[in-house]
């Protein structure tokens, strides 16, 4: 009796450490608003250069995820209330520091630019938002676009409508509503070739900021070493070339504007 109850204890025993190993991989779910060509929705799955960067930034540390693409308030709520792991592209701000974790390597750098129709472009920009103040503004909803800009809208020192995407925020420059949109300048460059805007919109130089986008991390014990893996590869794809490698790629396929034309 005695030996059989051994025999049984260590079956089980075995049995307990082949389900173990038998464990699904966790897969880490990363939220992405709909930025062309940074991060796209196809019928295959999130797309995009940004998309693409973290996918490979995960799956060098030996991760697995998988990119949602969702409304930007909608994926903000969710890294708020822990139900996705992260979230892009993301710019880090003293208020969302106090909320997320943030990699020091951010996953994209990004000009933001202002958008208007051709015809009402002012005649002289210096790069300054002094220059600016008497037009009207739109931005996406709940987004960050400069530091100065930002700041202006706090104090009231510009006026700043927000719409839902920054579709609607070209088209809202479109229709005469605003003069002026504050998008990222890869992003409004696709979109208004996509809808066919590219006559009767165009882009305001110099921009406004380039501004740093990142990978902002739910704040869960379980995910710190996740985020040092993922800063790690952000840095060696950056180091290496691989990061520069996807949006070249993305260039070849004209699936986003030409790179712009040095000096």
């Amino acid at each position: 009796m005695i030996r059989r109850r051994s025999f049984s204890i260590a079956g089980l025993t075995g049995g307990l450490a082949s389900m173990a190993r038998a464990a699904p991989e966790r897969t880490y779910r990363i939220c992405g608003v709909e930025l062309p060509p940074l991060i796209m929705a196809t019928p295959y799955g999130a797309t995009g250069v940004v998309a693409d960067i973290a996918a490979q930034a995960f799956q060098r540390a030996g991760l697995r995820a998988v990119v949602e693409v969702l409304p930007w308030a909608r994926g903000f709520a969710a890294l708020k209330t822990g139900d996705c792991d992260a979230l892009i592209p993301t710019i880090r701000s003293a208020e969302r520091e106090a909320l997320f974790d943030f990699p020091a390597e951010p996953i994209y750098r990004s000009e933001m630019s202002l958008f208007a129709q051709s015809g009402k472009l002012p005649t002289a920009f210096s790069g300054k938002l002094a220059d600016l103040q008497a037009y009207s503004f739109v931005r996406l909803k709940g987004a960050l676009v400069a530091p100065e800009f930002d700041k202006a809208v706090v104090e009231g020192r510009l006026h700043c409508e927000e719409a839902v995407s920054f579709g609607a925020a070209l088209r809202m420059v479109d229709a005469g509503r605003v003069d002026f949109a504050a998008v990222p300048r890869l992003a409004g460059l696709q979109i208004i070739a996509a809808e066919g805007l590219g006559t009767r919109l165009t882009v305001l130089e110099p921009s406004l900021h380039q501004q740093h986008f990142y990978v902002a991390f739910a704040r869960k014990p379980d995910l710190a070493s996740v985020r040092q893996q993922v800063d790690e590869q952000l840095r060696r794809m950056a180091a290496d070339g691989a990061a520069q490698a996807i949006e070249d790629d993305y260039r070849r396929r004209k699936w986003m504007p030409p790179a712009p034309r040095k000096p």
